[in-house]
């Protein structure tokens, strides 16, 4: 089994943010990742797109949407069709909530920058992408129960009604763990006195998991008890 450390840094990276929802919430683990480039997608830059929180100037509104469309960019054969860029001073600087929606999603993408007002420069610190089509969710989740691992998972913990997860794994993040691709992380969470997370990494080229994560003890094919470490 993968070790325990591996499992907590993944499960930080990939599924601990399901649980967080204030402004600017999202794990600190992210704050490792770097700019979503994802080469295999389209980006449309004429998007509706909308500022709140501080005022800023024309000039600084029109820098940082330039800035900004050219790191956000959606899951493959999907554009975005609205932007809503949140912005709060810190200092000289502007930390930036960019939600981007796309008509053919149920879930928005949402990222994380800081705009440096001196240099002028973005600098992304986080994301949370779930800007997917519904029929790539349905096969990412399909195929990641086809994996032995994962079922057996699901049954012994009663995981079966619970929703899963799935998000964008960009290729900066996807090459720590697998390959430099872009991957989907479908993940069940079940919040309780104790709780039970399953977290698969599914290659949607490929058409399979790839990798296998979770917090508890699983029974392997000779009968005892494997416990991660």
């Amino acid at each position: 089994m993968i070790s325990a450390k591996k499992i907590v840094a993944v499960i930080a990276a990939v599924v601990a943010v399901a649980a967080v929802a204030t402004y600017f919430g999202l794990t600190a683990l992210e704050n490792e990742l770097k700019p979503a480039h994802d080469l295999d997608s389209d980006f449309d830059l004429f998007m509706d797109v909308e500022f709140s929180g501080t005022e800023l100037n024309e000039e600084t509104r029109t820098q940082i949407v330039s800035e900004v469309s050219a790191e956000v960019i959606p899951y493959k054969g999907v554009k975005y069709d609205k932007m809503n860029i949140s912005t709060m001073r810190n200092g000289e600087d502007h930390d930036l909530r960019v939600t981007c929606f796309s008509d053919a999603c149920e879930y928005p993408d949402v990222y994380d920058f800081t705009y440096y007002g001196a240099s002028k420069q973005l600098v992304q610190n986080r994301y949370l992408l779930e800007a997917i089509p519904p029929n790539e969710r349905a096969k990412a989740i399909s195929e990641a129960l086809q994996n032995e691992e994962v079922a057996n998972l699901m049954r012994t913990n009663s995981l079966e009604s619970v929703m899963p997860t799935v998000r964008r794994v960009l290729p900066e993040t996807a090459e720590k763990f697998y390959l430099p691709k872009t991957l989907l992380s479908v993940t069940w969470t079940w919040f309780g006195e104790n709780p039970v997370v399953v977290s698969v990494l599914v290659d949607p080229d490929e058409g399979k998991a790839v990798e296998v994560w979770s917090n508890l003890e699983v029974e392997n094919k000779g009968g005892e008890m494997e416990k991660n470490e």
